[in-house]
């Protein structure tokens, strides 16, 4: 399965083209809940940073229950698109809200599974609430604002934008009470949803074969085999083969704990950070190829490390994939 540019050209219509709206979103929510509203989703308030949210389907499926965020590639292999459909699938049956970015691949596949197993789903938007993205996925996001949620924390019309998308990968995090990486590839969007659930304290599994996957586990997240592990995880806390014997109340404790200071955030590798932040110290900026050779590091080692550099607040990406340090290296 193809992924789609954020840039490809048939998303560069203006707004206001009919080919990017669903006609029954045309009617969706135009105001936001705004934060200090008595309907603002109770676990929006667990981020730091609450802004205003459009939504368009069934609000209340975000309280009282729990909630699987799954991510994964859009250009994911077979193997994990059949894997995130039956996680989807066998959490929905359970009772579980599955969460995920309404995208091609692993999203995807998590919310037909859980439409599939007669459970609820919410696609978190990287676009405005009535912006169809991607179209290919027009019907699955209809059928999701029916039985589930669509939010978005963007204004009607906004398109969809690499900034949009950092966002909502955070906010899937935070609404989570776990969060599953089925598949990703080293610089992948999942692993900045991932990264984010270590900083808020969500329990954080992957399954096991992918590069992304693993580069994740020395930062605290714990490799599963299975479907049915991850199921049983979500529901008692403890998963088939966790030697730790996590319970779900510890669980509900990691959810709630406080987020961990950016200038606190793990490193997959301290020492490639170190490397790659005395780099980007000498020069003005740098591209990941210029990085590479300042550093010695593969192309996936960089851009592993500066995704988690950014998530610390040590170094900003400029247009054109250029970046900046901004902070000591002490």
């Amino acid at each position: 399965m193809d992924a789609l540019s954020l840039h490809a050209s048939p998303y560069r219509k203006p707004q206001t083209s009919p080919d990017d709206r669903q006609g029954d979103r045309a009617a969706c929510q135009r105001l936001p809940l705004m934060p200090l509203s008595p309907d603002y989703p109770a676990r929006l308030q667990l981020w730091k940073k609450p802004r205003p949210v459009w939504l368009h389907g069934r609000a209340e499926v975000l309280d009282g229950q729990l909630i699987c965020t799954v991510v994964g590639s859009r250009a994911c292999s077979r193997v994990a698109e059949e894997r995130a459909l039956e996680l989807g699938r066998k959490l929905a049956e359970r009772g579980v809200l599955v969460v995920s970015g309404g995208a091609l691949g692993v999203d995807a596949a998590a919310h037909r599974g859980a439409l599939a197993g007669g459970g609820l789903t919410c696609a978190v938007l990287g676009t405005g609430i009535d912006v169809v993205y991607p179209r290919h996925n027009a019907g699955l996001l209809a059928a999701v604002a029916q039985q589930g949620l669509l939010l978005s924390m963007f204004p009607p019309g906004a398109a969809p934008r690499p900034l949009h998308f950092r966002v909502r990968n955070e906010l899937m995090a935070v609404l989570a009470d776990v969060v599953v990486v089925v598949e990703a590839q080293a610089s992948s969007g999942s692993l900045i949803t991932a990264r984010h659930a270590l900083r808020y304290g969500r329990p954080l599994l992957g399954f096991a074969g992918s590069e992304g996957t693993m580069a994740l586990l020395s930062a605290g997240a714990q490799l599963v085999r299975s479907v049915d592990e991850v199921v049983e995880f979500a529901m008692t806390g403890t998963a088939v083969s966790n030697p730790t014997g996590t319970h779900h109340s510890d669980v509900t404790a990691m959810s709630a704990a406080p987020a961990v200071p950016s200038g606190e955030l793990l490193l997959t590798d301290d020492h490639a950070a170190v490397r790659v932040l005395a780099a980007l110290a000498a020069c003005p900026s740098a591209d990941v190829g210029e990085l590479c050779a300042r550093t010695g590091l593969s192309a996936a080692e960089c851009a592993a490390v500066l995704v988690d550099l950014e998530l610390a607040d040590r170094c900003t990406r400029l247009a054109g994939g250029r970046y900046i340090v901004h902070a000591p290296l002490s």
